[in-house]
């Protein structure tokens, strides 16, 4: 490899962590949401979904940055570029479901 490709090693590292990272944070953040919004989960599973998020999802992220070969830069696209994704699906969604409801005549 050339010197110019392996400058950016260290970017695409920092995206792809910030990406993984991110989508295992919406995921962990929608499992802890969708139990604490469940009447039949108990108390335990609910904060299971807390602790799993919290401490040890945000050990693992200041653990990545932690890492030289990790881009803090190429972390923040990787993130940036989930939570636009999600919030993209996430507004399609809600249009999407909007159209489906039947108009109500007042």
């Amino acid at each position: 490899m050339t010197d110019r490709a392996l400058t950016f090693l260290p970017l695409a590292a920092g995206v792809l962590a910030g990406a993984l990272w991110n989508a295992a944070n919406l995921w962990c953040l929608s499992r802890a949401v969708g139990a604490w919004l469940n009447p039949q989960r108990t108390r335990r599973q609910q904060m299971a979904w807390f602790v799993v998020k919290f401490p040890l999802l945000y050990a693992a992220a200041f653990g990545l940055m932690q890492i030289p070969g990790v881009s803090l830069i190429g972390f923040g696209i990787g993130f940036t570029v989930v939570l636009g994704s999600a919030v993209f699906v996430a507004l399609k969604a809600l249009r999407q479901s909007q159209h489906s409801l039947p108009a109500h005549g007042g």
